[in-house]
């Protein structure tokens, strides 16, 4: 990482806005061509989801702040999940195949000053290793992903998560947006979330399963809360 410093929120949105203009040039599927895709309150930034704020708000994620955790985020796409957490928690990585979203979280780490808890890894979440055991895995918006870089098969992917969870561990998982109409490219996500529910409910115990609307008409996502026993 560059030791560039940042002394402002202004100046750290002009230098994420240029690493964005790179990714946007070597990614043709980036999801940030329209706009950025990603939003944090804490540092003035906004794009097209939900800030990490709201949604941390919305989904009850502070029961997860804990200051003895460790916490991996799968798919952590511009690194603010794991920084607003390692405000909060002992440690925090995250997984992401894309490096210039990586570089992003290490530069908004920096400037919030927790470079110290938070360590990013350049690689799709099938090919991650790590000796860290985990106490949470959120999984939001990471398996079956639009852009086909997390497409793996449901049991080897939440029974490689259930592996690096300590006992008791939780993951928090969210589905990507689907439709539950059959021939729209969508309703592969529906076919996606039943087989990951079908997979977390064997490999470990589901605590609860719930299902939303999601921006669109007749599109959701699920959501699910398991631990490891």
């Amino acid at each position: 990482m560059a030791a560039t410093s940042i002394k402002s929120d202004s100046q750290l949105r002009n230098k994420i806005l240029r690493i964005l203009d790179e990714e946007i040039r070597s990614n043709p599927v980036s999801y940030n061509k329209e706009q950025p895709y990603q939003s944090y309150e804490r540092i003035g930034f906004e794009g097209l989801r939900w800030s990490v704020e709201k949604r941390i708000q919305e989904y009850g994620l502070e029961e997860f702040f804990d200051p003895e955790s460790a916490i991996l985020d799968i798919g952590s796409n511009f690194g603010f999940f794991v920084c607003e957490f390692a405000l909060h928690c002992r440690l925090v990585h995250g997984v992401e195949p894309n490096p210039h979203l990586n570089r992003i979280g290490e530069i908004t780490a920096e400037y919030l000053g927790v470079g110290d808890h938070v360590k990013f890894f350049d690689c799709p979440f099938e090919d991650f290793d790590s000796s860290q055991r985990y106490d949470t895995v959120f999984s939001l918006a990471a398996f079956h992903t639009q852009d086909g870089r997390e497409r793996g098969n449901a049991r080897d992917y939440f029974g490689k998560v259930a592996k690096i969870l300590k006992p008791g561990g939780r993951i928090y998982y969210e589905s990507t947006s689907y439709t539950k109409s059959p021939g729209k490219e969508s309703y592969q996500g529906f076919l996606a979330k039943t087989k990951a529910l079908e997979v977390l409910g064997v490999e470990m115990k589901l605590l609860r399963e719930w299902e939303t609307p999601s921006g669109s008409e007749d599109y959701f996502r699920q959501f699910a809360l398991a631990c490891k026993e």
